[in-house]
């Protein structure tokens, strides 16, 4: 997409959930695999970032993405398959109301703190308000223009945009601190769901190690 969470917040997404179970060579794959699905290719292919509101899509794109560690003997398609599946998940939380449905049910920015929030709600994850941005290629590409951008983004963010619900950064405010630490849960736990689909005699191959080697082995973590 033209528009999405900034690379560098993947990439501490991952660094800061994964990390301790995966080797630095690995990590740097799966990463890069993450952030490869930001590109053009992806631009007319929403359910790769929950965008458009395409939540049964992005959640099957997500499965696939799982099947392929599942069913895969090659440590190499089986991390690739991580990245591009944990990059949608994180992409949710900055595309969606899902902070804002959050807040409103747990006091507001004023009695709450990011760390606070549980990204796994299934109350939230299953509210029919839930709905996430949209990007009108023939309309928002004046957000991105550099002497339309900065009237446009003032005076014509339109509803539903992306330009008006996205929290990809800082400078969106605080619910992006939100965002991110529901993002981290939320990649964790898709980590978590998609070990227990790996045949125990890869996880080592899996993690990036050459040889069986339990400190490398996950310490799963609870949300």
């Amino acid at each position: 997409m033209l528009a999405a969470m900034l690379h560098k917040y993947h990439s501490a997404i991952l660094t800061e959930t994964l990390s301790r179970n995966f080797s630095t060579p690995a990590l740097r794959e799966i990463i890069q695999a993450n952030l490869d699905q930001d590109s053009l290719q992806t631009f007319f292919q929403p359910q790769i970032h929950f965008d458009e509101s395409k939540f049964a899509e992005a959640l099957a794109y997500i499965e696939e993405q799982r099947a392929i560690i599942a069913r895969n003997h090659d440590p190499h398609d089986m991390r690739k398959a991580l990245g591009r599946l944990t990059h949608g998940a994180q992409d949710f939380y900055a595309h969606s109301n899902y902070v804002d449905l959050w807040l409103d049910q747990n006091g507001g920015l004023e009695q709450t703190r990011a760390a606070d929030i549980d990204g796994l709600d299934p109350a939230i994850l299953n509210n029919p308000a839930l709905r996430s941005d949209y990007f009108y290629w023939w309309r928002d590409f004046i957000y991105y223009v550099p002497i339309f951008k900065t009237f446009a983004k003032k005076y014509l963010v339109f509803v539903n945009s992306h330009e008006s619900m996205h929290l990809d950064d800082p400078s969106r405010g605080p619910k992006f601190f939100y965002a991110l630490k529901a993002a981290e849960q939320r990649t964790l736990s898709e980590y978590q769901r998609a070990l227990k689909t790996v045949d125990p005699a890869m996880l080592h191959l899996f993690h990036g190690s050459p040889e069986p080697r339990y400190k490398l082995l996950p310490q799963l973590k609870t949300a």
